[in-house]
């Protein structure tokens, strides 16, 4: 532009001066730019910051909402635990009321039983005298009338179960079935007939308890057994006279050291015999039932299992019981207090 008006004007200008000329035209375009330049760079760090305070009150606000929330929930919570307190509370006082209320009925008929009411119920019970008491069981017993031997049970087992009012004075409140024969025996009012029948059945359910008891321990000291590896450490598998085969001590194997090595080589085989520590006295060896009989077979399976189980087998199986033995070394100091 300079350079135009120079011209027009008609005035000349060397190289060097016309360099110079352009030298500041471009030192003055330079100029601008960097001026724009500086202003865009602001404008940008203007964005920038405007950016990061939009992004971090957008986070602030987000926070508190999140806070808020938080603060929500944690109330609602303890509203929720302060309800299940309450209630839990209610819970446990009625349970609380309903024992004393249970307690109160269990201490009123204990009373109703010591006085003796006079008994209005549908089933009526046999009534068994006072004993030396005889003025007061005149006073109190009035006599039954003639009831069939049907109805008598009826009201017997009602009593026995107890689905009636009693008396403890006059009435059938003996608690056990036992008692109930007894005092069906003693009273004046129940026939031949029906004194026997109690009688038997107080006997009977006595004997199928002691059925029961017996078979808890019979099982539990002789357990069955199929094989000599069914039985517990220092027992064998053998039969028995009336029942299957079960695990007795190794004492009754009927072979000592001694014999064994004379008579089990011929009965086992010289092939298991001389690798009988190497044998499983199973099923696969010997299978036990209740018709295998004690053959010499049976007997050596027998003492080469208890040789091999038993605690006491360098003395002639005999020493310990080795059920308590091992139970015993199994048991800590928690054991022993339980």
């Amino acid at each position: 532009f300079l350079l135009c008006i120079m011209s027009d004007s008609g005035e000349s200008f060397s190289t060097q001066e016309v360099h110079e000329i352009e030298l500041a035209a471009v030192l003055s375009l330079l100029k601008s730019q960097r001026v724009e330049f500086e202003c865009l760079q602001s404008t940008f760090e203007c964005n920038t910051a405007e950016k990061e305070r939009k992004r971090e009150s957008r986070f602030k606000e987000e926070w508190k909402k999140e806070r808020e929330e938080a603060d929500t929930e944690m109330k609602e919570r303890e509203l929720r635990l302060k309800e299940n307190i309450k209630k839990e509370m209610k819970e446990e006082r009625k349970e609380a009321d309903m024992e004393n209320l249970s307690r109160a009925c269990e201490s009123s008929r204990g009373d109703l039983r010591h006085r003796a009411p006079p008994v209005r119920a549908v089933f009526e019970a046999l009534a068994i005298p006072a004993g030396t008491d005889e003025v007061e069981a005149e006073d109190q017993h009035v006599p039954a009338v003639r009831r069939t031997f049907v109805r008598k049970f009826v009201s017997g087992m009602a009593r026995i179960l107890g689905l009636g009012r009693y008396s403890a004075m006059t009435d059938l409140n003996t608690e056990t079935i036992s008692m109930s024969a007894v005092a069906s025996v003693v009273s004046d009012n129940t026939s031949r007939l029906e004194k026997y029948l109690q009688s038997v059945g107080a006997l009977i359910l006595v004997c199928v308890q002691y059925f029961a008891l017996f078979s808890v321990i019979n099982e539990s000291t002789r357990p069955k057994c199929t094989s000599m590896a069914d039985c517990p450490s220092g027992t064998f598998c053998t039969n028995d006279a009336f029942t299957l085969p079960v695990c007795r001590d190794c004492a009754y194997t009927g072979l000592s050291t001694t014999t064994a090595e004379d008579v089990c080589p011929d009965a086992l085989g010289p092939d298991k015999w001389e690798h009988r520590e190497y044998l499983d006295f199973d099923h696969q060896e010997l299978w036990m039932t209740r018709n295998t009989e004690s053959t010499t077979l049976q007997q050596c399976i027998s003492f080469l299992h208890c040789n091999t189980t038993d605690l006491d087998a360098d003395t002639s199986f005999e020493g310990h019981c080795d059920f308590i033995t091992l139970t015993k070394s199994k048991m800590d100091g928690g054991t022993w207090l339980m």
